[in-house]
């Protein structure tokens, strides 16, 4: 059993419990047939360089690796096989594929002592999903640069393969559009490529010039290719082109020459895709259209559809901007709808609508449905726009990777307790964590605080109530022992309300003078806990506001002047 456990992230597992023992170090060839001349420099450094291994290139070796190439694989699909002969056979159609196999395979070396105990097994898998990653989409704050770093990393070691770079506050992204980006950005660029080059990432790169551009003006288009081929000669081939958020009703000369939005935008997408295809043997481009987040049919999707080549991908974020749910009913509409590839841009976890940062959203990636990755829907893959703040994205996206990864067998309970073991590295503080998440859910994706929660306070129970704030304050001390010093600075701000919210609480439960000025101060901060026990209760009690909408988050779907 102990094989499978550590194979539990594989579809095919089959093995019958034997196992290959080896004196280590031991003699090993690689014999590479994916490309010409391919060898061990090919191989993970843990397999590479380990002290265990002897690699020889002529000769008998005790065990033999071989890498074929597999055309009838899906990308990032492999199959492995360890023989009784001594062989350790991959197949996969890409390197990336060759890399996860790679993963797996040592998943199951033990070493005890001298010796090396390598499983005769055979393994298969395909991701559920081409595209798996993240998109840098969100207002407010961009990442830091070493933030972006560190999403690469995090990328590649959680078995995904896109990052796509929008931060709407990247003002060359956006508003200046037209400027070449300085040398000291161009820099950082070749920095995050060979990051992501080094992880097997597709980075693409995204624009958004739909505020001002003029669908006239041949300077206009001229500006844009200049700034598409500053990216092309840092080695960027995959780009997105961004019309969402944007007022699209046109002006008098655009209508004159095009007639309506859709056509516009048609042009401007397909001269750019002209562009690329011109400067790049093999690149690939995403467009957002303005209506991004339909559940229903539109005359501008038709239009805009009809005239853009079948092989670009549409962004699209599910049934609303902050979609609750993205069931196999929705992605029917859809695929019908767009007759395209269908790239997923899912805003889970993002908070940067409305008041939504003054919230942390720690959730599982749940409520999607594991029918998206069926091949006639086309969905090409999904990308996540995370939480301003990085660090504390990283366990909606641990999570999320698991989805990705085999829908089929996503569990959110399971998965997310995995995933916050995972990252705590320890049971106690993972419960801690999962006791603090609980109250701190994200309000567009389930409720907008636990129904127990608003049950006791409609209730008056003041005791369930203290428990909960005991408990909160109990979970936050236990969590600030996790030696993770990013995670710390990151959380600080909401581990402080913690405790301004236990403090207030006391005051009621004391019937303490000024309590309004208490109240009123507690207010201002800019930080909040998702249940906001102390403060809903206040307000039903002292306030006397309706108890039947008191505690119910105002959740709208999300407008471009929401974002202004």
């Amino acid at each position: 059993m102990t094989i499978y456990h550590a194979l539990k992230d594989y579809q095919e597992v089959m093995t019958r419990g034997d196992y290959l023992v080896f004196d280590t170090p031991l003699t090993c060839r690689f014999i590479g047939r994916f490309f010409r001349f391919e060898n061990q420099k090919a191989l993970l450094a843990e397999l590479a360089t380990s002290k265990y291994f002897q690699w020889i290139e002529e000769g008998q070796a005790e065990v033999t690796m071989k890498h074929f190439f597999n055309r009838q694989l899906a990308k990032d699909a492999f199959t492995l096989k360890v023989s009784e002969d001594k062989e350790i056979i991959i197949e996969s159609q890409n390197l990336r594929g060759f890399r996860y196999a790679q993963e797996a395979l040592l998943k199951v070396m033990t070493f005890k002592g001298d010796k090396l105990y390598l499983p005769i097994v055979s393994v298969k898998h395909s991701p559920s999903f081409p595209m798996r990653g993240i998109i840098e989409g969100f207002y407010g704050t961009p990442w830091t640069r070493e933030e972006r770093i560190d999403c690469l990393r995090f990328i590649g070691n959680k078995r995904m393969n896109t990052y796509m770079y929008a931060p709407k506050d990247d003002d060359y992204q956006r508003k200046l559009w037209r400027d070449l980006y300085p040398e000291d950005w161009v820099t950082y660029f070749k920095e995050l490529l060979a990051v992501a080059k080094e992880e097997g990432i597709d980075f693409w790169y995204m624009i958004s010039p739909g505020l001002d551009f003029d669908y006239t003006k041949e300077e206009d288009y001229q500006l844009l290719y200049q700034k598409l081929q500053q990216l092309l000669a840092l080695g960027v081939c995959h780009f997105g082109l961004l019309l969402d958020d944007i007022d699209y009703q046109i002006v008098d000369a655009v209508e004159r020459r095009f007639k309506k939005t859709a056509y516009a935008q048609a042009h401007l997408a397909t001269e750019v895709y002209h562009f690329l295809n011109q400067q790049h043997a093999a690149p690939e481009l995403v467009i957002c259209p303005t209506e991004y987040d339909n559940h229903h049919d539109s005359i501008y999707l038709q239009e805009l559809s009809e005239r853009i080549p079948k092989e670009i991908a549409f962004f699209w974020t599910g049934p609303s901007t902050l979609a609750s749910q993205i069931s196999q009913a929705d992605i029917e509409t859809m695929a019908a709808i767009y007759q395209r590839p269908i790239i997923i841009w899912d805003n889970i976890p993002v908070n940067d609508y409305q008041k939504d940062p003054e919230r942390l959203f720690l959730t599982p990636f749940a409520n999607r449905s594991p029918f998206l990755c069926q091949p006639d829907y086309q969905v090409k893959g999904i990308v996540s726009n995370p939480m301003i703040s990085w660090e504390l994205s990283k366990l909606t996206l641990t999570d999320m990777s698991h989805y990705l990864w085999d829908a089929n067998r996503y569990q959110p309970s399971h998965s997310w307790l995995e995933t916050l073991t995972d990252y705590t590295e320890d049971t106690e503080l993972a419960l801690a964590l999962q006791a603090f998440a609980w109250h701190n859910g994200n309000r567009h994706l389930h409720r907008d605080l636990p129904f127990e929660v608003e049950e006791a306070l409609l209730a008056k129970d003041v005791s369930t109530l203290s428990a909960w704030v005991a408990e909160l304050v109990e979970r936050v001390n236990t969590l600030r022992k996790l030696d993770k010093p990013a995670f710390q600075q990151a959380i600080a701000p909401w581990f402080e309300r913690v405790a301004k919210d236990q403090d207030f609480w006391q005051a009621m439960l004391n019937q303490e003078p000024q309590l309004e000025t208490l109240y009123a101060d507690l207010q201002e901060d800019k930080h909040r806990i998702g249940s906001d026990i102390p403060s809903r209760y206040y307000r039903i009690y002292y306030q006397q506001q309706d108890k039947l909408t008191a505690n119910q988050g105002q959740v709208t779907q999300a407008r471009p002047e929401d974002y202004a």
